[in-house]
């Protein structure tokens, strides 16, 4: 038998050689998106981990500890920390203070000496995470174990290092002794400065258990200065007040992989309350906090965006790569037609004959199963070399073996299915037909609706897709009602189910455009034209296979190559949204003369915009945002998208400047240009009058335009944060006036009252190649808060850079070049098999006299006709799945819609280059085809023989 088998290999090679190169394209593609999806995964977790949520993963352990309990206490942070990062490595520090001391009122400002005292607190610092500006360290000095080192009126008299910026404020340095009065009633504590210190880093970790973040100062309600960092053994010894000692626990997440997070939930969302409960081993009142449970959560439904959209590209190439086997057994098939009739004739069973097919699907399926996976790991690697993912620094390791050897033998066990299917469909025995008269115009399943039925199945699946992500779901969420699981099978399945259908629908278009190439043919004089006008009417369905392999692979490419570029733009847009302008400073709403000055005086900055920002509430727990900003001077540089108003962003803003010797006075209001939710949340319509409350004033505003969404402001303003809540799906709306014209309104009434709106953020317009100098220009103020400087370029790099989302990126036109490759494979066998099949026609028009160059002719015509429908109607089938399936499937990490909304973005590019690829090898077998050169005896000996 296997000898039997190897004869029928080597007589139909050619074919089983492209079904060979077909299931091993597929299966190596599929291959290796199981690899890329679960490295992609890994390496996004590690990176969420290690990287922009380190903070929120990070375990917090507070305590007020006496003295005698110090040892219990740090033993019990340890074990905390051990117990809820579920054993992974952690590395745990300390910060230990002191109670409030007030500083001395000699350092107030005259102005402020009748108020309240300004506050400190001496702390153990890691000097590790400290620099020396000027001076020494202090060290622990007298009596640092007992009752000693005692000052005047028996203080306590302590060496301490002050931060740069509080000896700045303070006015202080080295020698300067301060009088410190302990708050709690304990005894006061003349403290020494030996030496200025600064953080090394203010982003590092460490300085969250720092109230004032390493910064130096912190106003609240009273303003502290500090920590004043002394001697761990001070702090020890008994001479201060106790105050809270804190332990910040990070874990190693180094190989952490996906298959971890819900042990690392579990411990983390169980552990920090039992660490509260447990009051003896810490000696007083403890709390413990971290936020890994919710960036697990996130991380999660990251995971299942990533997932769904790799997955939505794999069951659309396993749609084609099923056709595309289909097609070849067909013709394999019909080759063996004879040879099936005569081993049918000599007592072969149909079992026997399935069989031998099923011996040959299997030694197609054999080497892919083997390749595959060998192939997988340098194919991920290449792909994450050559995409964004390689410029992001991101490094792939090897997919879990299993999983990649168990899906490319799946795999390979359903594309030898698919070869065999045709066998095992094949009649058993009967009369074999010897005359083929005009074939139906369309299979009997689409005569039967099945066509229909399946566009029906799409409309539903989209109807409901749509109520999932769209705007008709809750907040525009996916899944927001329900875990999807694994992935989200809606995502998934409906643009699957609408390329089919739209495919397939194609066949009812083969009809007419046969009988129109009938009539072309019949007025035309040509050969060439007649006989394949002819061919084309006679038989529409022998051209329905490959024409419908071009069109789903033009669709499914262009579905590609719209979701890689719109998700692209959508994050350059929510980059915008999210910042307005290239630099957005906030501050903390003190009316500053110099502030504008300040800013404007910045290598780089061309404009600086102050902005007050409040809210207003609604009924129905709506809140809005009032935005008072200086729209003239934000007007050349505001980040407003051209669909989010009508008519241009600078005429916009310009509008509600006030103009040049105008007052709005009481009886007046003032223009505002509000958003579509605003008017939902307020009732009102466009040219209504509105009161809003800003800083307990009250302001009104007659709405004279309107905006489908105002940057800054709502669900799309802030990056999803797992230790701050983001803006509620209840959100009311933004509402914009001009910050002069509001102040000047308010001033009318009462001159202190524009005190009401001092600016609380400052927008920041850029000089082309400059907000790098700015933003550094910015953080590097010994004041500034870097979280404050909010940066376009940094939220741009951020959403571009997320693994999950930028992975399944890149594979998407990894795809659309693999689903050109397998409908190139299958065209050019299709056009071969037909040629072949017609060898005996073609002789006979030879020998009837048909000059060579005529057949040529009829060959690239026919051929060329079928390449010409599959791609016009591919290019526009693809085009409307395109713009009707990407808004819906390009969402957020957290599988929401993007806002502002997703702009579909085709690049025609990349469309011909698709197209190119699609038709380049076609065209070049049909070529080649035509200009072989045939002898007609031998295959009219061949016919007569049969």
């Amino acid at each position: 038998m296997t000898g039997f088998v190897l004869l029928r290999v080597r007589a139909h090679r050619l074919l089983l050689a492209a079904a060979l190169l077909a299931v091993l394209l597929t299966t190596s593609v599929l291959a290796s998106l199981a690899a890329f999806s679960g490295s992609v995964g890994d390496a996004a977790l590690q990176g969420t981990l290690r990287g922009r949520s380190a903070p929120a993963a990070a375990l917090v352990v507070t305590a007020q500890v006496p003295p005698a309990q110090r040892a219990s206490a740090d033993a019990a942070a340890r074990d905390a920390a051990r117990r809820t990062f579920d054993d992974l490595p952690v590395s745990v520090r300390k910060l230990e203070r002191s109670g409030p001391y007030a500083l001395p009122r000699s350092l107030q400002d005259p102005a402020r000496r009748l108020g309240e005292p300004d506050l400190t607190h001496v702390a153990a610092l890691d000097r590790s995470r400290l620099a020396l500006v000027e001076g020494a360290w202090p060290t622990a000095g007298p009596g640092a174990a007992g009752e000693g080192g005692r000052g005047a009126a028996g203080a306590v008299t302590i060496e301490v290092a002050l931060p740069e910026e509080a000896a700045r404020r303070l006015r202080t340095g080295p020698g300067t002794v301060l009088d410190l009065a302990d708050r709690l009633g304990g005894k006061p504590v003349r403290a020494r400065v030996t030496g200025i210190y600064r953080p090394r880093d203010l982003t590092d970790l460490y300085w969250q258990l720092d109230p004032a973040g390493g910064r130096g100062v912190r106003t609240v309600v009273f303003t502290t200065y500090g920590p004043l960092l002394a001697d761990p053994a001070v702090l020890g010894s008994g001479r201060l007040t106790s105050g809270e000692t804190r332990w910040l626990a990070t874990a190693d997440f180094t190989g952490v992989t996906t298959g971890r997070m819900d042990a690392l939930s579990a411990s983390a969302t169980a552990v920090p309350p039992a660490v509260a409960a447990d009051t003896a081993r810490f000696g007083g009142t403890v709390s413990a906090r971290t936020s890994l449970p919710t960036v697990l959560a996130q991380t999660d439904r990251a995971l299942v965006v990533s997932r769904s959209t790799l997955l939505i590209v794999a069951v659309q190439l396993v749609l084609l790569a099923a056709y595309t086997l289909l097609l070849v057994a067909r013709l394999l098939s019909s080759e063996r037609t004879g040879e099936t009739e005569l081993l049918r004739a000599r007592g072969g069973s149909r079992r026997r004959i399935a069989g031998l097919a099923a011996v040959e699907a299997l030694l197609l399926a054999l080497p892919a199963a083997v390749i595959a996976p060998l192939l997988a790991g340098p194919l991920t690697r290449l792909l994450a070399e050559r995409s964004a993912l390689g410029s992001l620094g991101v490094r792939l390791d090897d997919a879990p073996a299993g999983q990649v050897w168990l899906v490319a033998a799946l795999v390979a066990v359903c594309c030898a299915a698919a070869v065999v299917a045709p066998a095992l469909a094949a009649r058993d025995g009967g009369v074999v037909s010897l005359r083929r008269g005009r074939a139906a115009a369309l299979p009997a399943p689409v005569r039967a609706g099945a066509d229909i039925g399946l566009l029906v199945v799409a409309a539903v699946a989209y109807w409901q897709l749509d109520r999932q992500t769209g705007a008709g779901g809750p907040n525009g969420a996916a899944g927001s009602t329900a875990d999807p699981g694994w992935a989200d099978p809606m995502l998934v399945a409906a643009p699957a189910l609408a390329l089919l259908a739209g495919t397939v629908l194609t066949l009812r278009l083969l009809p007419p455009a046969a009988r129109l190439a009938e009539r072309r043919a019949a007025g035309g004089r040509g050969l060439p034209a007649a006989l394949a006008g002819w061919q084309f009417s006679r038989r529409p369905l022998r051209g329905a296979g490959p024409v419908l392999l071009l069109v789903l692979a033009v669709a499914m490419g262009m579905l590609a190559i719209g979701q890689s570029a719109s998700w692209d733009r959508s994050q350059q847009d929510q980059a915008d949204f999210r910042t307005g302008t290239s630099v957005r400073v906030l501050t903390h709403g003190s009316a500053d003369p110099a502030a504008a000055r300040r800013y404007t005086s910045l290598p780089g900055v061309r404009s600086a915009a102050p902005a007050h920002r409040a809210t207003t509430d609604f009924a129905d727990n709506r809140t809005a945002t009032v935005l008072a900003l200086d729209t003239r001077s934000a007007a050349g540089g505001a980040l407003f998208r051209s669909d989010l108003a009508d008519r241009p962003a600078s005429s916009l803003l310009t509008s509600l400047a006030p103009r040049a010797g105008a007052r709005p006075g009481l009886p007046g209001t003032l223009p505002g240009v509000a958003t579509d939710a605003f008017l939902a949340a307020a009732g009102a319509k466009k040219g209504d009058r509105v009161e809003v409350s800003v800083g307990g004033a009250t302001l009104k505003v007659t709405l004279v335009d309107t905006v489908r969404q105002l940057p800054t402001t709502g669900v799309g303003a802030q990056a999803v944060s797992a230790t701050e809540p983001a803006a509620t799906p209840d959100d009311g709306g933004a509402l914009l006036v001009d910050l002069h014209a509001a102040q000047q309104y308010l001033a009318a009434a009462d001159p202190a009252a524009a005190a009401a709106l001092a600016p609380t953020e400052w927008w920041l317009t850029t000089a082309p190649g400059r907000t790098g100098d700015v933003t550094e220009a910015l953080r590097a103020r010994p004041d500034a808060d870097p979280a404050q400087v909010l940066v376009r370029d940094e939220a741009a790099a951020e959403l571009l850079g997320d693994p999950l989302g930028a992975g399944p990126n890149s594979a998407l036109m990894a795809v659309a070049g693999a689903a050109a490759a397998l409908a190139a494979v299958g065209f050019a066998v299709s056009a071969a098999g037909s040629t072949r099949e017609r060898s005996a026609e073609f002789a006979v028009l030879r020998a009837l006299g048909a000059p060579r160059r005529q057949l040529a002719r009829l060959i690239a015509a026919e051929q060329g006709l079928l390449v010409g429908i599959g791609l016009l109607v591919g290019v526009a089938l693809g085009t409307v799945l395109t713009r009707t399936v990407v808004p819906l499937v390009v969402l957020t990490g957290q599988a929401t819609q993007p806002v502002p909304r997703v702009l579909v973005q085709l690049p025609p590019g990349h469309v011909a280059l698709l197209l190119a690829g699609v038709a380049l090898l076609p065209l070049l077998i049909v070529t080649a085809i035509a200009l072989r050169r045939t002898d007609p005896a031998v295959s009219l000996r061949h016919q007569g023989d049969h």
